[in-house]
């Protein structure tokens, strides 16, 4: 297709910016249209075009956050939350909450969006639109953030974020007031506030507990340190359940990335690490461990796998 002066520097410069493409004007729009047609560009949102390779290059949060700050350069006084905010705040979730929508945070019925994207953004009210500046972008404040998405996903999703939050200094006192000031059953934030705990290290071990917690089976210690009485050396597991009979469960969340990341692995073979792993399963063993479950993440957002893992191993209900 012929090159278009407009539309290559509408391209770089939303690059530069992590954002999308928009147009001002019918000639532009047109142009852009076009190129949606040839499969050169996605049409990613109303009035929203993005390179098809670069789109599908990008994680489900990135892709929110270029939305978002697209829509924050066509609306410069909307207020994001939801998982929207959470994700500009970086707050741990699965990646599945991206379903395309966008939180916006208004203090009336004014303002509507209208047309197509009607059916993308996802309204929320508040007497008091207070906002916080992250990343450039005006983001609810953290605790409003945290409500709202308690009260919009399942439990097992959002403590996560609790967690996440919890780690980067947001006072649960915080998230009780907001629940105060919002008069509506916030049952839900007084139970994740209940189970939210900083000591899980990332959003997978979160969702891991948090399941285990509506399957109402034995709670386990986080992030226990185990000393080898061998070697004297310090291992720290995931997940420990001491059980009623004197058996001790360990659990580990496990990851291809720990294998294959040299973030991880430190510059080690698969096969220095698989060696690895079976000197550190030794180790826990003469430690005292019973059983080490190992499962994936995969495996616990499919609920029953990750289950029946634990119930083979032994772990009872509450």
């Amino acid at each position: 297709m012929k090159r278009h002066k407009l539309i290559e520097s509408l391209k770089d410069e939303a690059t530069r910016e992590r954002r999308c493409v928009y147009s001002t004007d019918s000639r532009s729009r047109c142009a852009l249209d076009r190129r949606v047609t040839d499969g050169e560009l996605l049409r990613v949102f109303p009035n929203m075009y993005v390179s098809t390779e670069y789109w599908h290059k990008l994680t489900p949060p990135a892709r929110s956050l270029h939305i978002a700050r697209t829509l924050q350069r066509q609306h410069p006084t909307w207020i994001f939350t939801g998982i929207t905010a959470a994700t500009i705040r970086s707050f741990d979730h699965p990646w599945l909450l991206h379903d395309g929508s966008i939180g916006i945070l208004s203090h009336d019925q004014s303002n509507q969006p209208t047309g197509k994207s009607l059916n993308r953004i996802r309204r929320f009210y508040t007497a008091q639109p207070e906002y916080d500046i992250v990343d450039g972008l005006r983001t609810a404040s953290a605790a409003r953030t945290l409500v709202d998405c308690a009260l919009t996903c399942e439990f097992r999703f959002s403590l996560a974020m609790f967690d996440s939050a919890l780690r980067q200094g947001v006072a649960p006192e915080e998230v009780e007031r907001e629940c105060a000031r919002l008069h509506r059953d916030c049952a839900p934030v007084f139970r994740l506030l209940r189970y939210a705990d900083p000591a899980r290290e990332n959003g997978g071990e979160s969702l891991s507990y948090a399941t285990v917690v509506d399957a109402r089976l034995m709670l386990p210690q986080v992030q226990v340190e185990i000393v080898d009485p061998t070697t004297g050396r310090m291992y720290r597991v995931d997940f420990l359940w001491r059980l009623p009979d004197g058996r001790i469960i360990v659990g580990e969340l496990d990851g291809a990335a720990k294998y294959v990341d040299p973030s991880m692995t430190d510059g080690r073979s698969i096969h220095g690490v698989v060696a690895d792993e079976r000197e550190r399963e030794q180790a826990l063993r003469r430690a005292g461990v019973t059983s080490i479950v190992r499962f994936t993440f995969r495996e616990v957002v499919a609920v029953t796998p990750f289950l029946a893992k634990l119930r083979a191993a032994g772990i009872p209900h509450r």
